[in-house]
């Protein structure tokens, strides 16, 4: 079977578009269409089913995925042992939630860029309940997510950071009569809103840059890491109302797997 197909059938499973998946790949459309076709006849049985919403696994689509995952993953093996430990090269695969994203990896990832320029890392965000499970069926090999505590029977979850928390609002906003926050499943956030003695007005957004924008604008107060908040700080924008309780970053991995050498490369640069 060309492995090719199966690097597609993953990708097409994580982003759940045919245009992404392309864009990704480096294809045209018509490209990732004919190899999906290819792959359900060879394997012959429907992999997804098309809808307005986009490419949705079915059941069989799901099995598929969990094999293809084990098949790269030796066929990367065989590529490492056969040219040696040091040609480290390969995708990795990362979610993570949007702070991290877009705060925390680009230096490690560059730095990982810059030692083994053959690992390609594709980082996506993602909640926790999603990156999970992207781990546990195969189409996600390292996961990051910040969570008071996790519970992920089968997987292996590591401590690998804090993340300091702020109560954020403009200057000069003092009623603390609506929130704006990250949409739930965000961590912090939630459980933000579970400590609160009242229920004010709570708008959510899942974009940090559409929450910070509003609070900026002195429309009333929220919740984020304090990276995601410092410049703002350090300008005067924002002012920190109070610290709350840290968030721990925790690295997830499936010790099913065997991972390849650019997934530990990938790994221990997140440690």
């Amino acid at each position: 079977m060309d492995t090719r197909l199966l690097r597609t059938l993953l990708v097409l499973a994580r982003t759940g578009s045919f245009t992404a998946t392309a864009a990704e790949l480096h294809l045209v459309q018509s490209t990732v269409t004919s190899q999906v076709k290819a792959l359900e006849r060879h394997l012959g049985a429907r992999l997804f089913d098309r809808l307005p919403s986009g490419a949705r696994l079915t059941e069989a689509g799901r099995q598929a995925v969990e094999h293809a995952r084990e098949v790269l993953s030796a066929e990367q093996r065989l590529r490492d042992a056969v040219r040696g430990s040091t040609a480290v090269e390969g995708d990795v695969r990362i979610a993570a939630p949007e702070s991290v994203c877009a705060y925390r990896l680009p230096q490690r990832i560059a730095d990982v860029a810059l030692r083994w320029p053959g690992i390609s890392v594709h980082l996506s965000p993602s909640g926790t309940r999603q990156a999970i499970t992207g781990v546990r069926n195969g189409t996600l090999d390292l996961a990051l997510v910040l969570e008071d505590a996790v519970v992920a029977p089968g997987l292996k979850v590591t401590a690998i950071g804090a993340e300091p928390i702020e109560l954020v609002s403009a200057p000069g906003v003092l009623l603390d009569e609506r929130y704006f926050l990250l949409e739930e499943g965000c961590s912090y956030s939630d459980r933000f809103v579970r400590e609160l003695s009242a229920t004010p007005s709570i708008t959510r957004f899942g974009s940090i840059e559409a929450v910070r924008s509003c609070v900026v604008a002195g429309l009333g107060w929220t919740v984020l890491p304090r990276v995601a908040v410092a410049e703002q700080l350090d300008a005067g924008t924002l002012q920190r109302v109070r610290e709350l309780p840290d968030s721990t970053l925790f690295l997830v991995t499936d010790p099913r797997r065997t991972p390849s050498a650019a997934v530990q490369a990938v790994a221990a640069a997140l440690n």
